[in-house]
This record gives C-alpha cells, sequence and structure tokens, in this order.
C-alpha cells in the first residue's frame, strides 16, 4: 500500500475525476488502497465524534465506545455496501462488472467524508457533516456508473436503493451498540458513517 498513491486517489475522487474512477476500476492494484482510503476515513470520522462526544459530556467511556464501533461500523458498511450495490447494479439495473471493480471505485467514493473530522464543531459541524455525506454520495454515483458501466439512471437507482438499505442495516447495528451501553456517541457515529 503506497501512502502517496491513497492521498493523490483521495484527491482525485473528490475532484470527482471521472477519469480517476475508471482507472481505478481496471486496476486491482488498487484493492488495498480503496480500504485503506475507507480506513483512513473511517478513523477521521471518528476522532470528529469522539470529540464532538467529550464536547458535549458523554464522558471518556462513552466516547471511547462510539470512536471503535462508529469505525467498526463505517468499515462494515463499505463492505455490506459494495456487496448490495452489486448485486442490486448487475441483477436488476443491468449493471456489467465484479465486485472487485466496485470495491475498489466504491473506496475511494469514501474520500470527501475525511470533512467529518469538524463534524464536532458546535452550530456548522451538522451541515459540514451533511456536506461531506453528499459530496461522497455523488462520488458514489459517479463510482458506481464507472464500475457497473451503467448510464446515469441506472447508476442513481444503483446509489439510492443500495445506499437506504445500508443505511438502515448499519442504523439498526448502530443503535444496539448504543443500546448495549455505549452511548450516544455510538449512534450518532455509526449514523454519521453511514454514507462513507
Amino acid at each position: 500500500m503506497d501512502f502517496n498513491r491513497i492521498i493523490n486517489g483521495m484527491m482525485r475522487a473528490i475532484r470527482l475525476d471521472k477519469t480517476f474512477f475508471e482507472e481505478v476500476e481496471n486496476d486491482p492494484s488498487y484493492n488495498q488502497d480503496a480500504l485503506g482510503v475507507v480506513i483512513i476515513v473511517a478513523a477521521i470520522g471518528s476522532i470528529g465524534s469522539f470529540i464532538g462526544a467529550l464536547v458535549t459530556g458523554a464522558g471518556f467511556l462513552a466516547a471511547i465506545g462510539g470512536l471503535i464501533v462508529s469505525l467498526v461500523l463505517a468499515i462494515l458498511g463499505y463492505f455490506l455496501w459494495v456487496f448490495v450495490a452489486h448485486w442490486i447494479g448487475t441483477q436488476f439495473f443491468k449493471g456489467v462488472g465484479d465486485r472487485g471493480e466496485v470495491q475498489r471505485a466504491l473506496g475511494f467514493a469514501y474520500a470527501p467524508q475525511a470533512l467529518n473530522i469538524l463534524s464536532f464543531i458546535p452550530c456548522v459541524g451538522g451541515i459540514i457533516a451533511f456536506a461531506a455525506w453528499i459530496w461522497s454520495i455523488v462520488a458514489a454515483f459517479i463510482a458506481i456508473r464507472q464500475s457497473l458501466e451503467q448510464d446515469d439512471a441506472n447508476a442513481a437507482l444503483t446509489v439510492i436503493i443500495s445506499g437506504i438499505a445500508i443505511m438502515i442495516v448499519v442504523g439498526l447495528i448502530g443503535a444496539i451498540f448504543a443500546g448495549l451501553g455505549l452511548g450516544v456517541a455510538a449512534l450518532s457515529g455509526a449514523l454519521g458513517s453511514i454514507g462513507q
């Protein structure tokens, strides 16, 4: 895994560079880099959730629990989204491509979520997190369109339907963790990582 290549790829993904998503889709050497992006972005977002939990007075242990749970849920959500998007896209919306192509392209679509480090800022943190989520959804649209060779309508339907399914699953898992006493930080971290 080449950290410089990951950062360069993240910057190109943030710029919504269609040719980059095509490059990633066709190059299996990006498999670990795509996972690296998800891990980096999940860690950054988890740190934002951790700071937010401390700022809101959730307590140190709840903040640590939230950090760990949001990191795990972000990575789990990524793998689930790859699987569900590939299945929905190929079964229902004329997609052509293997799961590895989707995995690589979708991993880099998480890059805008790095802004979630700022989600703890009072008043504007939620706006920043929402903007990062929308930006990441647009990147996911490009990633899915390129990796499954779909037209715009089919790619949009694939992203919307698979995204909703993953939001529900990851949100439920986050709620279970929160119910087990890992606090509000776990649930907010889970819901903040869904768009990743």
